[in-house]
């Protein structure tokens, strides 16, 4: 008996090892402690970082013939079944008497009752889904004001009851997490309620009718999947808690305005009586009011967290961020680019370059908190700069800036009266290339990278200098010059611009004016760069664009900028081809292949000879039937465009040798008996193959028969041919060099 005993002992003293109660303190912290380091703090002992925490207060308890009653308190937790791992208590009795095992009932006497709480009831009340209300008793209530500081704010919770088992279908103690916005004014509303519905949350709204256990007929379950543990019967020596029951770990939460001043007030009371205790426990460090993130503002980046990748920024965006949602009263602000101090104590930092941004928030109380994020810019284009525009008067033309800012690119350019309107590419200026500008006037110019998707920008001024105003020379237009290279496929041709330069002189006295020749329009302009070799300028680029300037010698700065472009045609090339033989009488194919539209020269046996390539660059010449060896020898081929008529020579040769067909002679006849009754009988006795000896004595030779003069394809098996014509079958043979089939003799 004793062994059993013992062996009960250890087994309990096991089962315990592994369910701990919760412990709890009323002592530990003070009820403000509570609140500003056990609910809001991340960690024990650890200072918060809220914003402004005040107006705390609180009311519980009485003291009574058994003693002081107090209903909050502080508790830790090591229990896997219980969700919670510490935070504050808040009981319609005693705090003490919350820890496991679930060996009493919590209630406590009459001469320790205290007061209940009328928002409590004036709320449940007006519901009027107890109609058997009369009054609370027992209320616990810990108060305070915060200030959040993003849109959000929630905090973790469950709540535990004596009443589960034997009184869950009655409605049970109540309790509620009163909030009000005091900025705003906005009425109170519950925080305490089943998710996505309205209904408070009690013993009879969240219930598991498994475990019903009073008399009468069982009310069921209501909204089960929020109810966890129940902790009577068996599970009663392992309970973390000394209450019959207790909710799933549950969130209270709501919107909130950033800044604005909000009360809340978590209380929780006894219905009609002071007996079966209930307790809503709160998790420490769950109470979040936010933390202020760096986000961009404005209608373009407003909300943006993230500037990486796909949302890195143009290079011409503006980028302003922001450190949370609104300036925080007595805070500081420390701004940093890559580690480094940058900006000043602003709530805002526009931000100029790529780089890792971060912002630290030091708190009138002195604690801090830090949010940084990496922002990547898209790489731009090499726009050119573009020169100011200076004149005597208006009408000016922008587009003389469009190929600079290019700078090689065919992106489009269009011209903004505002930096804004070309950083949107909205209202620009339509008559850019004869606009009525002003001195002074800043003109803005927008181009679209189109791989990146950003609108880059670059600006100019306008001036008017009255100085300037002299009739501009009006120049000639030269004609392009269209030359061919200088040897077949260099792509190389030597220009002389001096024919260029009476074109561009025009009607102006060439002893009161200058031409001068640039690579560029920049150049051409600027008057740098200027073409010094005009008789011999070596040109690979077609077509290349020289521009011509005619320069006022009396004015210098009063010129006119014409332009005329380099041609260079490829010279004309052939080749020849065609058979290295033919057989004697036939006529032999020569095919000519060159450039398109030129004319090879050529000799057929020493005459001369020409024919045209026509478009697609190729011809080909039939000569007549050939008895003897026939040559064709290239000689050059000619050409004519807009670089004028061309010569080039050219070699290549095909020479075509005759060959012969091999002699013939006619063979007996082949002449089998057919013994048959059947003269349409199929005979097959013949070997033509034994008239070979006949016909040919050359054993180099390819002898065929045929059933006809017009046969396609030789007979495939003469050694054992049958004849099924009725009479004689006449067989034709055809003889050939099997290296020249096509010369071949019949018989």
């Amino acid at each position: 008996m004793k062994r059993i005993l013992l062996l009960i002992i250890i087994f309990l003293t096991g089962f315990n090892s592994f369910s701990q109660p919760i412990t709890v303190s009323t002592t530990t912290y003070t009820v403000p402690q509570l609140v500003q380091d056990v609910l809001f703090a991340p960690t024990t002992g650890s200072a918060s970082c809220v914003g402004t925490i005040s107006n705390i207060t609180w009311s519980t308890g009485n003291t009574g013939t058994n003693g002081s009653y107090n209903g909050i308190g502080y508790f830790t937790n090591s229990n896997p079944a219980f969700p919670l791992s510490s935070g504050v208590i808040l009981t319609t009795g005693d705090v003490t008497g919350t820890p496991g095992p679930n060996d009493y009932e919590l209630g406590d006497a009459a001469d320790v009752q205290w007061p209940g709480d009328q928002d409590l009831f004036d709320y449940m009340d007006g519901l009027g889904i107890d109609p058997n209300l009369l009054d609370y008793n027992d209320a616990t209530i810990l108060e305070f004001d915060f200030t959040p500081l993003t849109t959000t704010m929630s905090f973790d919770f469950l709540f535990a009851s004596e009443e589960y088992g034997v009184y869950q279908c009655d409605y049970s103690d109540a309790f509620a997490f009163f909030l009000t916005n005091l900025t705003a004014g906005t009425p109170t509303t519950n925080l305490a309620l089943i998710p996505t519905t309205t209904v408070p949350i009690s013993v009879v709204t969240i219930r598991d009718g498994a475990y019903y256990s009073g008399g009468g007929v069982n009310c069921g379950s209501s909204h089960a999947g929020y109810f966890g543990n129940f902790n009577g019967g068996a599970a009663a020596p392992g309970s973390a808690t000394n209450f019959n029951g207790e909710t799933v770990l549950m969130t209270a939460s709501s919107n909130v305005i950033p800044n604005n001043v909000y009360h809340i007030k978590l209380v929780i009371a006894d219905r009609n009586d002071n007996q079966f205790d209930s307790a809503v426990f709160l998790g420490g460090g769950s109470f979040d009011i936010g933390t202020p993130n760096i986000a961009g503002t404005g209608s373009e980046f407003g909300g943006f967290t993230d500037f990486t990748g796909l949302n890195s920024v143009c290079s011409s965006a503006s980028l302003v961020v922001e450190a949370g949602s609104a300036p925080i009263t007595g805070a500081t602000y420390a701004w940093t680019l890559d580690g480094n101090p940058v900006g000043t104590n602003s709530f805002t930092y526009t931000i100029t370059q790529a780089g890792v941004y971060g912002v630290t928030i030091t708190y009138p109380g002195g604690c801090q908190q830090t949010d940084s994020m990496t922002v990547q810019y898209r790489p731009s284009l090499a726009l050119g700069t573009p020169n100011d525009l200076t004149q005597c008067s208006a009408p000016f033309n922008l587009m003389q800036n469009t190929p600079v800012i290019q700078n090689g690119v065919s992106n489009p350019v269009t011209y903004h009266h505002t930096l804004a309107n070309a950083q949107q590419q909205f209202g620009a200026i339509g008559n850019a290339g004869n606009y009525n500008g002003t001195d002074g006037e800043i003109i803005y110019a927008s181009v679209e990278n189109f791989a990146t998707g950003c609108i880059e920008t670059t600006q100019f001024t306008l001036h008017i200098d009255l100085s300037l105003c002299i009739v501009p020379p009006i120049p000639g237009t030269p004609p392009d010059m269209v030359q061919y290279e200088t040897t077949p496929n260099s792509g190389v041709s030597i220009f002389n611009f001096t024919p260029q330069t009476a074109f561009v002189y025009g009607s102006n006295p060439v002893s009161d004016f200058t031409v001068t020749y640039y690579p560029t329009l920049a150049d051409a302009n600027a008057g740098t760069n200027p073409i010094t070799n005009i008789t011999a300028f070596q040109n690979t680029i077609s077509p290349q664009r020289i521009y011509a300037v005619l320069s006022d010698n009396a004015h210098p700065t009063n010129f006119t900028v014409t332009s005329f472009q380099l041609i260079i045609v490829a010279l004309p090339n052939v080749s020849i081809s065609g058979p290295v033989a033919v057989c004697s009488g036939d006529s032999a194919t020569i095919t000519f292949t060159g450039t398109p539209n030129a004319t090879a020269n050529y000799t057929f046996n020493g005459n001369p000879a020409q024919i045209p390539l026509g478009p697609s660059g190729t011809n080909t010449f039939i000569s007549p039937p050939l008895l003897l060896q026939a040559t064709f020898n290239l000689v050059s081929v000619t050409i004519t465009t807009a670089a004028g008529t061309t010569t080039q020579s050219e070699s290549g040769s095909v020479v075509v040798n005759i060959t012969y067909p091999p002699s013939i002679n006619t063979p007996t006849d082949y002449v089998v008996c057919d013994d048959s009754l059947d003269n349409d009988a199929l005979n097959c006795n013949f070997d033509l193959t034994t008239k070979i000896t006949e016909i040919t004595s050359d054993p180099t030779v390819q002898v065929d028969f045929f059933e006809t003069a017009t046969s396609g394809s030789p007979i495939p098996n003469p050694s054992s041919y049958c004849n099924i014509v009725s009479g004689n079958q006449e067989i034709f043979v055809r003889v050939y060099d099997p290296t020249t089939p096509a010369c071949y003799s019949n018989t």
